[in-house]
């Protein structure tokens, strides 16, 4: 009789434990998609502020190959906003022809050239609405030459988890 008694007890588990057991491991995988979900979140960001950062570079190294285009003011106040479209397109398209340098462009097409290959760009490489902006600042206040200062900034928009939407922006300064 006793034994009979200790193996009902010993039988296994209950419905009801097996249930809670179910909700505590449902939670705990609840907690780990969340936990993924986040670091997706990060991913994505840390992606478009490296690609923000390489774009910005590549505006400062086009900046600093064309000083004369920074001398005739080229590179003063450029949006890329709504510049890569074909009627932006720059004529002579000033790029290598044959294999040949470019050597027949003007400075100031060689920047148009510059702020039209990269709004091409942002466009592959950003969410949509993604821009860049390059601001002369001359702090003596004499006009924009090759020693004023310049500001690269490249801005993007992201989607929070609440759905509401915060522009992000990486800035470099450059002296050409």
């Amino acid at each position: 009789m006793i034994m009979s008694l200790q193996r009902k007890r010993l039988a296994g588990f209950t419905l009801i434990e097996i249930l809670i057991a179910l909700v505590i491991f449902s939670i705990g995988l609840l907690g780990l998609a969340g936990m993924q979900l986040r670091g997706a979140e990060g991913t994505n960001t840390a992606y478009f502020r490296s690609q923000a950062t390489l774009l910005a570079n590549d505006m400062a190294e086009r900046i600093h190959a064309n000083r004369q285009g920074v001398m005739v003011s080229a590179y003063a106040d450029l949006n890329t906003n709504g510049f890569c479209t074909e009627a932006n397109r720059p004529d002579p398209f000033c790029a290598s022809r044959d294999g040949a340098p470019a050597d027949d462009c003007t400075p100031a097409e060689m920047a148009t050239f510059d702020l039209y290959t990269l709004a091409c760009n942002i466009e592959e490489r950003l969410p949509p609405g993604g821009y860049m902006t390059v601001e002369c600042s001359d702090p003596g206040g004499a006009g924009c030459s090759a020693g004023s200062p310049h500001t690269v900034s490249v801005f993007w928009n992201e989607v929070g988890d609440d759905g509401t939407a915060a522009t992000r922006s990486v800035t470099l300064a450059i002296l050409p």
